[in-house]
C-alpha cells in the first residue's frame, strides 16, 4: 500500500488558507435574499379613476289622436324596442267578492283574438323574433312587447294592438286560465313566503279592502268569476282614457308616431275610472299573527306598518331611513340576523311606496328554533335605528341610492317598467331626472323624524309563518323540543296563532 510522506500533507494543508483568499466562500441558506414577488403589487390597490358620470334617461312625449299620452326613451345600441301599454286598472277594479278578476282578465287578452287563436299568436310572434307578456297587477295592468327593430316592429306592433283592442274570451280557453289561477292560489296554501305575503295584507289592509287580498284572488273569489265578469270588466275599464304606453329602444318619435296612431289612435275612450282605495290604519300597538306551517325548517316573518304614497314630500326621508335600517347588505338588520347570529340567509327591508300608499316593511326567513330570538333582534335593531344618522350614514345611503339607479335602465324592458312605475303613482315624465338632487336635499333630522316614525317597535304588524315546536340537538347530543309560540309570548307582545 502506498502512502503519502507527510511532509507533503502538511505542505498541502498549509497552502490551503491561501487558497482560499482567493475565492468567496458561497453564503449560508439563511443569509440569500429571497426572490422578488411577482404578486408584490397586488398589496397597494390601484388609486381610483375618476368617478363616472351618469344621468337618468329622458322621455320624450306625445299624445295619440285619441288623447293617449305616449313616453319614448330612444336607445340606439341594439335593434331592439319595448312597447309597454300600461292602464290603470289595478286591484281596486276587481268588485266586491271578485278579487282576482283584473288578473284573470289580463290573463286572457293573449289567448287568442278575433283573428288569431293563442297557438297562431305564439307562432306570428315566434317567427318575428318576438315576445309578448301580459299582466294585471296592484294598481295597473300591462301589456308589454319586446321586438326587433327595423322591419320586424310593425307586424310585431300589429299583433300587440290586437291583442289589446279585439281578444277573443273564448269559452274554452276562459275555463283553462280560470283552472290555472286556482291552481296557483292552492299552490301558494305550501309556500311559507306566499301564506306570509297573503296574511300580511289581510291583516293591514283587512279583507274588505282591494289591498287585502292577493291580487290573484282566493279560492272562493276566483270560484265565482264568469266568462261574462270579465268581459264586463274589460269591457269598462280597458279603453284608451285609462291607457298610457312607454316605449324604450331603437326608434324616434316620428317613426314611433307612425307606427302608433294607425293601430291605437282610434281606440276609443271609456266611462270607467279608479276607484279610490282607503289606507290602512296604523296599528295602535304591535301584534304577532302566527300561522302554523306544520313540518317547516324555517320560519317567515314579515313585519311592517303602514307609510304614504309615492307622491308625498315625506317619501324622501323615510326611503333613506328604510335603507339604512334593512336595504342595504351592510344595514344593521341583515348585519344582525346573518352575520351576528347565523340564523337566516338574509333579511332585508325598507319603504315600498305606491300610489294612494305605502309600507314601511322588512322580510326574512329564520332557522325554526330562533323565531322568538329573532323577532326580539328585529325589534331591538328598530329601536337602535330610532334617530337621526351620522353625516357618514346620511352620505352612505344617499350614494348607494343615487349610484344604484342606473340598473334600473340596464334594458329596454327595465327602462320602460322603470318609468311605467312613476308614471302609474302618478308622478311626471321627468321624476328620474329630479331623484338625485331631491334624495341629496334630505337632511339627517328628517331621517330621524321618519326613522322614529315609521320604525316604532310599538305600532307594527308581525306574520311568522312556521311550526310550532322544533325538535333539535343539545350539546349533548340529546333530542330537545324548542317552544317557538312560547317563545314568541315571551316577547310579551299581543300574539294570535292561526293553525290551518
Amino acid at each position: 500500500m502506498s502512502t503519502v510522506p507527510l511532509k507533503r500533507l502538511a505542505l498541502v494543508a498549509a497552502f490551503l488558507p491561501v487558497l482560499a483568499c482567493g475565492k468567496k466562500a458561497p453564503p449560508s441558506v439563511a443569509d440569500q435574499a429571497p426572490p422578488p414577488d411577482p404578486n408584490a403589487w397586488r398589496a397597494k390597490p390601484p388609486d381610483p379613476g375618476p368617478e363616472p358620470t351618469w344621468q337618468p334617461p329622458v322621455a320624450e312625449t306625445f299624445t295619440l289622436s285619441n288623447g293617449i299620452p305616449v313616453y319614448l326613451v330612444e336607445k340606439h345600441d341594439l335593434p331592439l324596442v319595448t312597447v309597454q301599454v300600461d292602464l290603470s286598472v289595478g286591484r281596486d277594479a276587481n268588485p266586491k267578492g271578485k278579487a282576482g278578476l283584473t288578473a284573470l282578465t289580463a290573463s286572457m287578452l293573449d289567448e287568442g283574438t278575433k283573428a288569431h287563436t293563442g297557438t297562431e299568436l305564439a307562432a306570428a310572434l315566434a317567427d318575428l323574433g318576438a315576445k309578448l307578456s301580459v299582466g294585471g297587477g296592484d294598481d295597473n295592468s300591462t301589456v308589454t312587447l319586446e321586438s326587433l327593430g327595423g322591419d320586424s316592429l310593425a307586424p310585431s306592433m300589429d299583433l300587440l294592438s290586437e291583442i289589446v283592442l279585439q281578444p277573443r274570451f273564448d269559452r274554452a280557453d276562459f275555463v283553462r286560465v280560470k283552472k290555472q289561477a286556482l291552481d296557483q292560489i292552492t299552490e301558494n296554501t305550501s309556500d311559507p313566503r306566499a301564506v306570509a305575503r297573503k296574511t300580511f295584507a289581510e291583516q293591514l289592509y283587512g279583507a274588505d279592502s282591494p289591498y287585502g287580498v292577493p291580487a290573484i284572488g282566493t279560492e272562493d273569489s276566483v270560484k265565482s268569476i264568469t266568462r261574462a265578469d270579465v268581459m264586463k270588466l274589460y269591457q269598462n275599464q280597458w279603453h284608451a282614457g285609462n291607457a298610457m304606453i312607454v316605449v324604450a329602444g331603437d326608434t324616434t318619435p316620428d317613426d314611433l308616431k307612425a307606427l302608433l296612431e294607425p293601430r291605437l289612435g282610434s281606440w276609443a275612450k271609456g266611462t270607467g275610472g279608479r276607484t279610490e282605495v282607503a289606507p290602512a290604519t296604523t296599528p295602535d300597538h304591535t301584534r304577532i299573527v302566527f300561522v302554523v306551517q306544520p313540518g317547516a325548517v324555517q320560519s317567515v316573518i314579515h313585519v311592517g306598518t303602514p307609510a304614504m304614497s309615492r307622491t308625498d314630500q315625506g317619501y324622501w326621508p323615510a326611503n333613506i331611513a328604510g335603507t339604512l335600517f334593512g336595504g342595504m347588505f351592510g344595514s344593521p338588520l341583515n348585519m344582525n340576523l346573518r352575520e351576528e347570529h347565523g340564523w337566516s340567509y338574509g333579511a332585508f327591508g325598507g319603504l315600498g311606496a305606491g300610489r294612494t300608499t305605502g309600507v314601511m316593511s322588512a322580510r326574512t326567513s329564520v332557522q325554526a328554533d330562533k323565531t322568538g330570538p329573532a323577532v326580539g333582534e328585529i325589534i331591538k335593531v328598530m329601536t337602535s335605528q330610532r334617530r337621526a344618522p351620522t353625516a357618514d350614514e346620511l352620505v352612505q345611503v344617499q350614494d348607494y341610492l343615487a349610484k344604484s339607479l342606473a340598473g334600473n335602465f340596464e334594458t329596454n324592458d327595465a327602462t320602460a317598467g322603470a318609468f311605467s312605475s312613476v308614471l302609474e303613482r302618478g308622478l311626471g315624465a321627468d321624476a328620474w331626472q329630479k331623484y338625485p338632487t331631491k334624495l341629496r336635499a334630505v337632511d339627517a333630522a328628517a331621517v330621524g323624524d321618519a326613522a322614529n316614525t315609521y320604525l316604532d317597535p310599538d305600532r307594527m304588524l308581525f306574520v311568522v309563518v312556521g311550526p310550532k315546536t322544533v325538535i333539535v340537538k343539545d350539546d349533548q347530543g340529546n333530542d330537545q323540543t324548542v317552544d317557538v309560540i312560547g317563545d314568541l309570548k315571551g316577547l310579551g307582545t299581543d300574539l294570535t296563532v292561526i293553525d290551518r
